[in-house]
C-alpha cells in the first residue's frame, strides 16, 4: 500500500527510434506517453555552469513512483509543465523480505 502523501501525477514520454545514416537514434517528435499516478516529486540537487560562454542552470528533482511503473533510462518525465530527463537508471527499493516498495528517479532539466 502506498503512503497517503503519494498523490502527484507525472507523464512518462518514451521516444520512438529511427535510423539515421545507419545508426538508431531517438525520435522525440513521436512519443508514447503514459500517465503515472500515486507519485511523490521532491526538490533534488541543482547546479550552475559558468564556463565563460553560456550560463546554464540544472534543476534536479527526485520522483518516487509505484514499484511496477513502466519507466526506464532514456525516457523523459513531464511534471508541473516542465520536461525532465531521467539521470541514470531507475532505482528499485525493497524490504529485507524481498517486497518491492517503490521506484526512485533522479530527474534533471537544463536551462540556459
Amino acid at each position: 500500500m502506498l503512503p497517503s502523501f503519494m498523490t502527484m501525477t507525472i507523464v512518462r514520454k518514451r521516444a520512438s527510434v529511427k535510423t539515421v545514416r545507419g545508426s538508431e537514434v531517438f525520435d522525440w517528435s513521436k512519443t508514447t506517453d503514459l500517465t503515472i499516478q500515486n507519485c511523490l516529486v521532491e526538490p533534488g540537487g541543482g547546479s550552475l555552469s559558468l564556463d565563460g560562454r553560456e550560463l546554464g542552470i540544472m534543476q534536479g528533482l527526485t520522483a518516487i513512483l509505484p514499484p511496477n511503473s513502466d519507466v526506464k533510462a532514456g525516457d523523459h518525465i513531464v511534471y508541473d509543465g516542465n520536461t525532465y530527463e531521467i539521470d541514470g537508471e531507475p532505482k528499485i527499493f525493497s524490504l529485507p523480505t524481498g517486497t518491492v516498495t517503490n521506484m526512485q528517479l533522479n530527474l534533471k532539466r537544463w536551462q540556459g
